[in-house]
């Protein structure tokens, strides 16, 4: 899957972002962006709610999960360009149940926070996309509501979010 695209964006509103937030808040910086990440597929998990063994309904917000999945592309695109990844990302299929392949993307990301790399951020973007595909979300879903997000990351930057 090209990402091209949101790699050229992700850059220019990090860029943003690095002229904003204080020096101090840019210690430990790889390790703070793999802990957003994690939130980020707790939060996208708990929109798809398929781990809820519990809950009778288990209707969703097909808007509210885009909007999730787009914010772990924001972090995993940051981490990607840093590390110097292509935007070329293969998806990983793991698993076709998707709380297997949640569960195999958890560890990714939780790897994530000692092993910062580049052959780990390319597996955990892969391991997203393919989670992504799993919950029927469509290239061109992931780019609509990437473009969303980053319209509205780059209003909270002008708000001082």
């Amino acid at each position: 899957m090209n990402l091209e695209e949101i790699f050229t964006m992700q850059k220019a509103l990090d860029k943003k972002i690095a002229n904003k937030i204080l020096e101090q808040d840019k210690e430990n910086i790889e390790t703070k962006m793999a802990i957003a990440l994690i939130v980020e597929l707790a939060e996208f998990a708990n929109e798809i709610k398929t781990f809820k063994y519990w809950k009778i309904d288990k209707s969703t917000d097909r808007e509210k999960i885009l909007e999730e999945f787009a914010d772990g592309i924001h972090f995993l695109t940051s981490m990607a360009y840093k590390t110097n990844l292509n935007s070329e990302i293969k998806l990983i299929f793991k698993s076709q149940d998707f709380n297997l392949q949640l569960a195999y993307t958890f560890k990714i990301f939780t790897k994530l926070l000692y092993k910062f790399n580049k052959r780990n951020i390319k597996k955990a973007y892969g391991l997203y996309l393919a989670l992504g595909k799993l919950a029927n979300i469509e290239y061109e879903d992931i780019i609509q509501s990437y473009l969303k997000k980053n319209a509205k990351n780059y209003q909270r930057i002008e708000e001082n979010y």
